[in-house]
């Protein structure tokens, strides 16, 4: 028995090595997702591939800036400026204005698929403008519901520290999205991106007290997605001690742990199923 033991073990571990270098996440297509487009020679009010919301009724264009200037693309400065973004990546960024109901978002031909996780990073600058402190922004996945409205999957918030100044570059700011289920209404569906201000009306129109204002810089808009698999010490990461978990118990068929088929013992089967996961983020 111990014999067949290491044999299996063996066997287990050249799987394992044969999968050593995997692709832990694969990138779903984002269109001109670093703002590439139009190329301008200092800004365009046009961002291709982007959509941006409608001007709300309570906004007044007479105060200095038309609704459709509230986000555009602009060319970065040369590196030996010292208002040139550090990192970057290409020649162009975006902008976006701290005030309420100002998006940019792009729904893609990509669709949420059944048991995958997906992860959303996008390069964000605060403080442009003199912005306030405390200034929020979400980036967002979303779905069409039935009404074609964009229902939210997940967000995360960024917020502008304005002790840490307005550093010239860009931070990378992250969403995950747990593993997409069966039962989920955004199974199936497109994936849509969406860059939001957050700010409130009216409260944050107000003068005196609100915290409109400024811009925010936007770049390298990035989804990848992973598959969710056998994390057997909760460490949200496939690895070796995943495998020592499975290596105790191999071939065993009682209260075994590790069977992911569920046909009651630890073989080569539960092996594939670990190696197709292997060092993917859980």
């Amino acid at each position: 028995m111990m014999y067949k033991q290491s044999i299996g073990l063996v066997v287990v571990a050249t799987v394992l090595a044969a999968w050593a270098d995997p692709l832990q996440s694969a990138s779903v297509y984002v269109l001109n997702e670093s703002f590439e487009s139009p190329e301008t020679a200092f800004v365009d009010v046009n961002i291709d591939s982007w959509d941006d919301s409608p001007k709300p009724w309570w906004y007044d264009e007479s105060g200095g800036h038309l609704w459709n200037q509230l986000t555009g693309v602009f060319l970065n400065l040369p590196p030996e400026d010292p208002e040139s973004i550090d990192n970057c990546d290409g020649e162009q960024a975006a902008w976006l204005f701290a005030v309420p109901e100002v998006e940019l978002f792009q729904d893609l031909t990509a669709s949420f698929e059944v048991g995958k996780l997906y992860h959303l990073t996008v390069g964000i600058i605060g403080g442009g403008g003199n912005m306030k402190d405390g200034v929020p922004i979400e980036i967002r996945l979303y779905y069409r519901d039935g009404e074609d409205n964009k229902a939210t999957v997940g967000a995360t918030t960024f917020t502008y520290d304005l002790e840490a100044g307005h550093v010239k570059h860009f931070n990378d700011v992250r969403l995950d999205v747990a593993q997409v289920g069966e039962a989920d209404p955004w199974a199936g569906k497109n994936i849509g991106v969406q860059l939001v201000s957050t700010l409130s009306f009216p409260e944050d129109m107000d003068p005196d007290t609100g915290r409109a204002g400024g811009f925010w810089d936007l770049d390298n808009v990035r989804l990848t997605t992973t598959l969710s698999g056998p994390d057997f010490t909760d460490d949200h990461f496939v690895n070796m001690e995943d495998f020592a978990v499975m290596a105790q118990e191999w071939l065993a068929c009682t209260n075994a742990t590790t069977d992911m088929t569920g046909e009651g013992c630890v073989n080569m089967e539960d092996v594939m199923i670990l190696a197709e996961s292997w060092l993917n983020t859980i």
